[in-house]
């Protein structure tokens, strides 16, 4: 028996044939043993099952008949980690990644004695694209209405996010989230497909004081916007929009919410 507190990794997947290998390759080479692996298929039309099956048998598949999107799949993936694997964490991590070693250590130090945490995320950097080493994500940021934005996006790295940061909250291409927090608000709002889902989670995460750190010592590379980009007919603007509204309506003052909604109909 592994006394190290379990882990399971969810990766979402839409033919991600071309970036799912080099991710698992990464979490399969981590210096933290007491993991598992779960992979929600959202209906591939590529051979993003089969590799994964023939190249990485020990990984429970979950295939959808539909797409689910990020939001439902990742649901599905997280409630199987939780329920089935009795994990003690749940890593949310996107195909389009690449981890480094000591990713998954260095992201459940900040939980050692600090029971109020309820999730940590990594330093995020570009990776094989026209970006390549740029930071991509050193945290999110967010106003309290209908601004949420990458910490330190597109800066070149001087050492500037070395230090580790209390932040609102943490990109959603990867998040250790803790159980106990996710028992305690609940997993992502299904009526955000994609786009804020992680902001919306936080923003409960927040109302009952839980806090969430940024990790400058757990790095990974991200091929930004592969996953959505290689899908023509998902409208992104619309999809934010929706987002922000939902969470309007959901969290926000009456004064607030009313100015959302003149936002979202253009009045």
């Amino acid at each position: 028996m592994d006394s190290k507190p379990s882990v399971s990794v969810v990766i979402v997947t839409w033919n991600s044939e071309k970036d799912i290998l080099p991710c698992l390759k990464s979490i399969n080479e981590q210096d933290y043993s007491n993991t598992k692996i779960i992979l929600v298929d959202n209906a591939s039309t590529d051979n993003t099952v089969n590799l994964v099956k023939k190249n990485y048998p020990e990984v429970k598949i979950l295939t959808q008949t539909e797409n689910l999107f990020l939001t439902g799949a990742n649901n599905i993936g997280m409630e199987y980690a939780i329920s089935k694997n009795d994990s003690d964490y749940v890593l949310v991590l996107n195909p389009d990644t690449y981890a480094a070693e000591n990713l998954i250590t260095e992201l459940l130090k900040p939980f050692e004695n600090q029971p109020d945490i309820g999730a940590t995320g990594p330093m995020v950097k570009f990776w094989k694209n026209e970006n390549e080493g740029l930071i991509n994500s050193a945290g999110l940021y967010f106003d309290g209405f209908m601004q949420a934005y990458d910490i330190g996006f597109m800066e070149e790295d001087h050492g500037q996010f070395d230090t580790q940061t209390q932040v609102f909250g943490v990109t959603g291409a990867c998040i250790m989230y803790k159980t106990e927090m996710l028992l305690n608000i609940g997993l992502y709002d299904n009526k955000i497909k994609m786009y804020l889902d992680e902001v919306e989670l936080f923003i409960r995460a927040h109302k009952v004081n839980w806090r969430v750190i940024f990790v400058p010592t757990a790095v990974i590379g991200h091929n930004y916007m592969q996953s959505t980009n290689s899908n023509k007919s998902f409208n992104r603007e619309k999809q934010v929009r929706k987002a922000w509204l939902t969470i309007a309506l959901k969290h926000y003052s009456i004064k607030s919410k009313l100015a959302m909604i003149r936002k979202y109909f253009n009045i």
